[in-house]
């Protein structure tokens, strides 16, 4: 029994060591997700600044107005309910399930919305509950919204609500976990939801880092290129060396193969007119001849 019982120890230590690491591994992912967003936007904003440096005065004014009014426009929406509470999930209960307000039932709502019927909200699950708020702010008809952000403000409310409400941090919301969440006093009474455009996503200090940082592997590239099109014009020297020495290889096999040819053939014999040797003073004797020669009409 000793035996069994280290067998199921070290089996539940092992599957609860796992656990952990898989839920260290899904927070390293968030994070990551985060610095990728954060070098998104970074990179946006220098590319802009880049942009106008090639216009002249009068067009980099208008684009500055330009960029300054779709910020108002992207900022002007309606408010944003704070995400988990009872302002939101009502919403969703009305909107998109289509169900009267004034019978709002957190279980109901719950056994609603847990697609897998697992008994649990999963990361997609909560995520999902938010895409009614995120209409308020993105629409990727717009130009001054980014869908990019939204996805980015959508992550930010999932880590909100499970901050809140996953009180023993396995990246899932029980029912029990939800409903205690709805009875809690900031349920009814939450604060107001800052979108992205109310916290600087970025310092001025880490946007000057991270133009540096392009600035040294745009250095990096330029060198590499460099070294690539020198390599590029070494082999392309060592290509017409080896078609120069191809050519001459070529040239002295056609000069031997002349040569054998001239060698096997016969002597040109000279071409004999007559049979008979016409020798000096014979000439009138062979013109008579020619004369006594009978003729065929």
């Amino acid at each position: 029994s000793i035996g069994l019982h280290t067998f199921t120890f070290s089996s539940l230590f092992v599957s609860l060591f796992c656990q952990i690491e898989a839920t260290n591994d899904l927070d390293n992912f968030d994070k990551e997700r985060h610095e990728d967003f954060k070098k998104y936007e970074m990179a946006k904003e220098h590319d802009r600044k880049e942009h106008l440096k090639t216009l002249d005065e009068d067009a980099r004014k208008k684009e500055e107005e330009h960029f300054e009014e779709l910020k108002k426009k992207h900022a002007d929406h309606p408010k944003i309910n704070h995400p988990g509470s009872q302002d939101q999930l009502k919403e969703v209960w009305e909107e998109a399930d289509g169900l009267d307000p004034n019978d709002f039932d957190p279980k109901t709502f719950f056994k609603l919305h847990d697609t897998n019927g697992d008994g649990y909200f999963d990361e997609q699950e909560l995520e999902a509950l938010f895409t009614k708020e995120l209409e308020k702010v993105y629409d990727p008809t717009h130009e001054e919204d980014d869908m990019m952000e939204m996805e980015e403000e959508r992550l930010r409310m999932r880590e909100h609500v499970m901050n809140e409400v996953d009180t023993n941090k396995d990246r899932l919301v029980s029912l029990d976990e939800f409903i205690t969440a709805t009875n809690r006093k900031e349920f009814l009474e939450p604060d107001g939801w800052e979108t992205l455009e109310q916290n600087p996503i970025y310092t001025e200090e880490e946007l000057r880092e991270f133009e540096e940082h392009l600035a040294r592997e745009e250095q990096d590239l330029n060198l590499k290129t460099n070294d690539l099109m020198k390599q590029r014009e070494e082999l392309e020297r060592q290509q017409e060396q080896l078609n120069a020495q191809k050519m001459e290889l070529q040239r002295a096999v056609e000069h031997m193969e002349q040569s054998k040819t001239q060698k096997t053939e016969p002597p040109v014999q000279a071409k004999v007119f007559s049979a008979v040797e016409i020798l000096p003073g014979d000439s009138q004797r062979s013109q008579g001849h020619q004369q006594d020669l009978p003729t065929h009409s």
